[in-house]
């Protein structure tokens, strides 16, 4: 459907709304506005980076177009931007007939780019950055206004022996920097530094005696960059050139918890240094996201949203793109379930049956998330995908997440869905180093995921089966069917219960999550303690295979506090046992619950068969 098709519909609906019957005559093909009968002006703050639209004209009243899927009729309207850059906004003109064919522009300049430096001080903070000598690049340096890579760039470990490698540096919150020379003593200097006086005339880089430094840091920022400044006269692990020794100051390349990339730039030259905050015998770090082999680094990428706290849609979140392969997302307001805080990644990238491949990704977040989905699928079809699982993320932690010799899928387009649905207010979450390669191809390969060992005993026939004890042989429940293909609720499907035993029938196919919904509901409540740990577990066996069977159980009254709303595949005639142990509900005590299962995938005439369901406190 075009814009303005979508834009004219809510028009009339806003016109429905504002005028009475008395007031509301008929609408006029020929009284539809143009853009010219409207005067638009623009008012740009430059120290607040706040922009207000306004339009004048007699009954006339805006339509201001920021993308496809945002647009605000409000007038005048206040837009706070981010970063520094020339924009353009689209805007439509709007009477009681409608809204105008054609649209206008409006264009504006923003000088500077608000910067939040506690993440910066965050990430720096509390954590001992060396030089990342197992990286190539980790010293090197190229012309002056480049990342300073270009002339010459140190392979692994070819700085070995210079006490390069044992230097440590630190960071705090309150702007504190401490030098560390750690076991070697010394700073590695370049030999055209004529400060140190004692040090001249050498012909190639030395090592000079140190000792431990502590002194200040400061950021600050010009245009879209962001710059680290020490105090004059500081030692840092490679000192390039007297000024930069007298007057230090690095530009921001990168920064997460775990990567430091920063480049002192003198005029002349541009010298790179790259730190990492991880152990130096680390484990599999995710695959290389600068391999050549890396497909993801090659497509081509869009954005779009589904940011819906209380299932209620609101402004999508804003992100900025770091880089081709870093991605933050700003989340102001917080969701309660999952899927209410979907970030969608659509890409050109096609993959094929005849390949296995391999997947990774980073997050950093600046709050706890307890369930973040990461799914990746085919474009326009929701139940082709190579994973759809679960992570926790904790605050300012990187969190590194993989997939490894997956087998191929012939996809014509690849897409990447996050869901940070349960984030708190104010969330930034960071997604970094995205892989996906033919598996094996950058010659790293991941170590064996073991799954933690669940020594939990489920037994439907213990006196600990809470809903053994609620629902019974008898009558003991009520339920509750919401079957709709398409989004078109037809008749319920049947079912029965026999004990143990429930049996569902699906005459017809459905394919979107929530569209065969079968929710049951204990007439003898079972009432679950705030800060309590319980096990769940229920076995699903089908006539058909299912990419995704979601299983929640959820508080009577509200449906933001459930112990879990998990997915599992369902293999065709083969049964199925989903295990959560020790789990606490999300928000806290419920007076009575239900358990919800939704059979959304399935094709026509799909039989299942559900068994064994036990719900128990945590012995």
């Amino acid at each position: 459907m075009k814009k303005s098709l979508i834009l004219s519909i809510l028009s009339l609906a806003f016109v429905a709304l504002a005028c009475s019957p008395e007031e509301f005559d008929s609408v006029s093909e020929g009284g539809i506005p143009s853009i010219s009968d409207a005067v638009v002006t623009v008012d740009v703050d430059q120290s607040t980076n706040v922009v207000t639209f306004h339009m004048e004209g007699d009954g006339l009243y805006p339509v201001w177009i920021f993308s496809s899927s945002s647009y605000v009729t409000e007038n005048p309207y206040e837009k706070t931007y981010a970063s520094a850059g020339t924009y353009t906004v689209e805007y439509q003109v709007g009477n009681r007939n409608g809204l105008s064919l054609g649209t206008g522009t409006v264009t504006f300049t923003l000088e500077n780019t608000l910067t939040n430096y506690d993440r910066y001080t965050t990430l720096l903070s509390d954590r001992e950055w060396r030089i990342d000598n197992s990286s190539a690049a980790h010293l090197a340096c190229g012309e002056s206004g480049t990342d300073g890579t270009n002339w010459w760039s140190a392979s692994a470990d070819e700085k070995a022996g210079t006490g390069l490698y044992d230097n440590r540096i630190y960071f705090t919150a309150d702007y504190e920097y401490t030098f560390d020379p750690g076991d070697a003593g010394t700073v590695f200097v370049n030999y055209g530094c004529t400060v140190f006086s004692a040090y001249t005339g050498y012909s190639e880089d030395f090592a000079m005696p140190a000792e431990e430094q502590t002194t200040t840091y400061s950021l600050s920022t010009s245009g879209e960059d962001v710059y680290l400044s020490l105090a004059t006269n500081t030692y840092f692990p490679y000192i390039s050139t007297d000024d930069q020794y007298q007057n230090p100051k690095f530009r921001f390349i990168a920064l997460t918890a775990s990567k430091l990339e920063l480049v002192y730039d003198s005029g002349d030259i541009a010298w790179h240094f790259l730190f990492t905050s991880a152990e130096a015998e680390q484990t599999f770090d995710g695959y290389n996201s600068d391999s050549e082999y890396n497909l993801w680094n090659s497509a081509t990428k869009s954005f779009s949203f589904y940011y819906a706290p209380g299932w209620s849609q609101i402004a999508d979140p804003t992100y900025t793109e770091v880089d081709n392969n870093t991605y933050t997302f700003s989340l102001p307001s917080a969701t309660y379930e999952q899927w209410q805080a979907q970030c969608f990644i659509s890409t050109d990238l096609t993959t094929s049956s005849e390949n296995n491949y391999d997947f990774s990704c980073k997050f950093y977040s600046t709050t706890d998330i307890s369930k973040v989905t990461v799914k990746l699928y085919q474009n326009g079809d929701d139940n082709t995908y190579y994973f759809a699982e679960n992570i926790s993320l904790s605050a300012y932690e990187e969190t590194l997440f993989y997939k490894s010799d997956m087998a191929g899928i012939d996809m014509s387009a690849v897409n990447l869905v996050l869901d940070f649905g349960g984030n708190p207010d104010n969330t930034e979450v960071t997604v970094y180093d995205i892989v996906l390669q033919t598996h094996g191809a950058d010659g790293i390969y991941a170590e064996e995921e073991e799954e933690e060992e669940d020594n939990t005993v489920y037994t439907y026939d213990s006196d600990t089966n809470l809903w053994k004890t609620a629902v019974d042989d008898t009558d003991d429940y009520s339920t509750y069917i919401y079957y709709a293909p398409g989004w078109a609720q037809i008749d319920d499907f049947s079912y029965s219960h026999s004990g143990n035993t429930w049996n569902v029938t699906l005459p017809y196919a459905t394919t979107d999550t929530w569209q065969a919904q079968f929710h049951i509901t204990p007439t003898n409540a079972i009432a679950v303690e705030e800060g309590v740990q319980y096990d769940f577990s229920c076995t699903v066996e089908s006539t058909v295979s299912f990419t995704g069977v979601t299983v929640k159980l959820t508080d009577t009254t509200s449906d933001d506090n459930y112990l879990m709303a998990d997915r599992f595949a369902v293999t065709a005639y083969e049964a199925y046992t989903y295990k959560l142990p020790a789990a606490t509900f999300s928000v806290g005590s419920a007076d009575a619950v239900k358990l919800v299962f939704d059979f959304a995938g399935c094709a026509d005439n799909t039989e299942i068969t559900i068994t064994d369901i036990v719900l128990q406190k945590t012995q």
